[in-house]
């Protein structure tokens, strides 16, 4: 791995256009990172570029991503590589969404398993070329907590059978730690990857896809118990940034603000193995991914 001497350092931060991810990209801004966010919403994007721009000297510019469709996925990832210049140094996914309802995209998948799990896992793959060159490489997943006994419904990824928001969320979280887990053990010299618990955060978007009286609930829990995105940024920024951190890949990191809160993922083989065999449905889509 090599770095150019005298280059900021590079970011990208899906969701960086609101909530968490505003303040990820904020405060890696503050820190010299040239910064890219990546969001649906492009007057969104480009107001939250405009929020960012004092706090982002060497940079910060918004790409349009929708991460339910392949076809965006892709033009994100051809817009994106060339200004990279072969090198990303932290790629933080922030970008979530909890649908009570089971909503499915033109590719046929559903809302929760592409935002949750299938963009992170395809973005990952596809920029690790350029996070595997920098000497520091960072991929970090802001994250719910992990289950206990992962379930992955490998027949059925895209619920249709059997849709519920918990089993969407339980398969979800499962797949990000079992990939983190598995990206950890393939990539042993870097890049590193870890979660971080985000928390119960107030004003995040992560509650627009659900009924009003779900949203109209978790709203009264965010007033009272919530943390600001600055404070549940705490984490997943020293994740993307801290060199104390440099060595320290495949854990998961369940309290925000504490970064001694920490376990190593170790789940059984058998989950992985499921999730590779999952994973094989979408080869040709990373492989594309991989070529532009």
């Amino acid at each position: 791995m090599s770095e150019s001497k005298g280059m900021p350092r590079t970011a990208v931060v899906t969701g960086g256009n609101s909530g968490v991810g505003l303040a990820v990209a904020e405060a890696l801004g503050k820190k010299g990172y040239t910064v890219w966010i990546a969001g649906r919403n492009a007057e969104k994007g480009a107001n939250a570029v405009a929020r960012l721009r004092p706090h982002c000297p060497a940079g910060v510019a918004f790409l349009q991503l929708d991460v339910m469709l392949f076809s965006s996925i892709e033009q994100f990832v051809r817009t994106l590589r060339p200004q990279l210049g072969g090198r990303l140094d932290a790629l933080v996914h922030s970008m979530g969404i909890v649908s009570t309802k089971r909503k499915v995209s033109a590719d046929g998948l559903e809302e929760n398993w592409a935002t949750q799990f299938l963009g992170r896992y395809l973005l990952t793959e596809a920029l690790t070329p350029e996070l595997s060159t920098s000497e520091d490489g960072r991929v970090v997943f802001v994250s719910a907590n992990a289950p206990k006994k992962p379930q992955l419904f490998e027949d059925d990824p895209s619920l249709e059978k059997n849709f519920s928001t918990m089993r969407a969320i339980a398969q979800n979280q499962s797949a990000c730690v079992l990939y983190q887990q598995m990206y950890a053990d393939e990539h042993p010299s870097g890049p590193a990857i870890n979660s971080a618990v985000a928390g119960l955060v107030r004003n995040t978007g992560i509650t627009r896809a659900q009924s009003g009286l779900t949203r109209a609930i978790f709203g009264v829990m965010f007033r009272l118990f919530g943390i600001t995105p600055a404070q549940s940024a705490t984490n997943i920024v020293a994740l993307a940034s801290d060199p104390a951190l440099k060595d320290i890949s495949g854990s998961f990191f369940s309290k925000p603000q504490d970064l001694e809160k920490r376990q190593k993922l170790a789940y059984d083989e058998t989950h992985v193995a499921s999730l590779r065999r999952l994973l094989g449905r979408y080869a040709g889509v990373r492989n594309t991914l991989l070529s532009v």
